[in-house]
């Protein structure tokens, strides 16, 4: 399957929390749905050009159950002593999966930020 995309519509973002060497850091990854439940992506802009890298993504629950660590044997890919996702925002306007996403990052960590918002697309006339 390959995962696509609108750049426009952007639904929100996690942020996860790295600790190497004692020292931790904090990332922020977009979060979008395209044609997954959720596509986390890595965005930046080196020498004047937007850039991108695929950091994760939920093809559909099941999936998202598995690396989330909900299902049975399965381990929580995001909630570790070095790696862990801290918090989530999304924008109920723009994420048509919210409710289903909500209760998969609620399921999956006992210690969670989980931000809604509703932020309407502008549009021009």
């Amino acid at each position: 399957m390959a995962i696509q995309w609108n750049w426009n519509e952007k639904c929100g973002e996690v942020i996860i929390e790295q600790t190497i060497n004692g020292e931790t850091k904090q990332f922020t990854k977009t979060l979008y749905e395209g044609n997954c439940l959720l596509i986390m992506l890595s965005e930046w802009s080196e020498d004047g050009k937007n850039k991108y890298s695929l950091y994760s993504f939920f093809a559909d629950e099941r999936h998202a159950k598995t690396l989330l660590g909900i299902t049975k044997d399965d381990p929580n890919v995001w909630a570790d002593d070095w790696n862990r996702i801290t918090k989530i925002r999304l924008n109920k306007a723009k994420s048509r999966n919210w409710k289903k996403i909500v209760n998969l990052f609620a399921q999956a960590f006992d210690n969670i930020k989980i931000e809604l918002y509703t932020e309407k697309m502008l549009t021009t006339d």
